[in-house]
């Protein structure tokens, strides 16, 4: 069976993230042209080129590899493949998920909640933002927030689909926000109007991650 108690182990989890490397390099031309209107238009080059290092890298971990050390690999491959601040910021948000599951044999709730926290906090202090800088965090934060207040006979698949859903209202809620660092910011109220890309692609990993799910669960259901 899939599931045991509504948590996935290491494999599923590797699995998991595979799915996401996949996906998150199709979404490459809409990232691009997000970000076109913000930056330098390589938005969704940097997240191909990243999420292709962390696919080769997870072929090439030990069958019997813990979560945690697939996510902190995943993260340095990511940091190791991208350049720009979103190489360094997203790659240390992986990371620092890997450090607060250690330990974690199976990837449930609790676990799901102590991913996002940390990559909250990773983002803040990684990126010097706060919420409302028009950036990741925004995302993360909001993701993060609707796990933590939701009732705790929730399973994953219900939990991820609501922290994706969170994610992508605070993503395109960005758009009526001023960019308030990073080279964004010298177009001042010209950023209005558009999401910040890293808050789109981080709601597009969630939504990945919550398809992945809920596609196992139904076969689950049948087996």
């Amino acid at each position: 069976m899939f599931f045991v108690e509504g948590q996935m182990g290491p494999s599923e989890f590797r699995q998991m993230l595979g799915a996401v490397a996949v996906g998150i390099q199709l979404e490459e031309p809409r990232l691009n042209a997000l970000d076109a209107a913000l930056g330098d238009g390589d938005h969704g080059i940097s997240m191909r080129i990243g999420f292709q290092a962390v696919a080769g890298r997870l072929e090439q971990l030990e069958s019997n590899a813990h979560i945690d050390q697939v996510l902190r690999e995943s993260g340095m491959a990511f940091m190791g493949a991208t350049g720009g601040a979103i190489g360094v910021v997203f790659g240390r948000m992986l990371v620092e998920a890997g450090n607060a599951l250690k330990g974690v044999d199976r990837f449930g709730v609790p676990g799901l909640r102590m991913l996002l926290s940390a990559m909250e906090t990773s983002a803040a202090a990684g990126g010097k933002v706060k919420v409302g800088d028009k950036t990741i965090l925004d995302a993360v934060y909001a993701a993060s927030r609707s796990v933590e207040s939701e009732q705790t006979e929730a399973n994953l698949a219900e939990m991820l689909a609501l922290a994706a859903s969170a994610a992508d209202a605070a993503a395109r809620a960005t758009a009526q926000m001023v960019c308030r660092v990073g080279r964004a910011s010298r177009l001042g109220e010209r950023t209005l109007g558009h999401p910040d890309p890293g808050a789109v692609s981080f709601s597009i990993i969630l939504h990945l991650m919550s398809a992945w799910m809920a596609h196992k669960k139904h076969l689950s259901d049948y087996e």
